[in-house]
């Protein structure tokens, strides 16, 4: 009798990769979200400091605004389409979240004779 597809990718190493990357695309796509507002507030921080006052800004939105908030959202929105994804699939395979279940296969990869 063969094995169901799960099993297998429970027992090869496959699905823990697959997990990883996935959370480690998660993790770079909110962290490109932030990254536009964040050099903002670190350019207007700096301009503060340099000029020691309160820097002018104007509180109209432009259309460089418009586009650093699409590009964050859509940066968002991979980040969450990543993380449900590891999550599904982590899921499907142990039965519990991400992080769980990477924490139970590596006890089950340190319990392993590679000999």
């Amino acid at each position: 009798m063969k094995p169901s597809l799960r099993k297998v990718l429970a027992e090869s190493h496959i699905s823990a990769v697959a997990i990883v990357v996935l959370l480690f695309f998660s993790v770079a796509s909110l962290l490109g979200a932030l990254s536009g507002p964040f050099s903002r507030v670190v350019r207007f921080l700096f301009t503060a400091i340099a000029i020691e006052a309160m820097p002018y800004f104007s509180r109209d939105v432009t259309p460089a605004d418009r586009v650093m908030l699409v590009i964050s959202l859509s940066y968002v929105f991979s980040g969450l389409v990543s993380l449900a994804a590891a999550w599904l699939l982590s899921r499907w395979i142990y039965g519990v979240g991400p992080v769980q279940g990477l924490s139970t296969y590596r006890q089950a990869l340190a319990r392993r004779n590679h000999v």
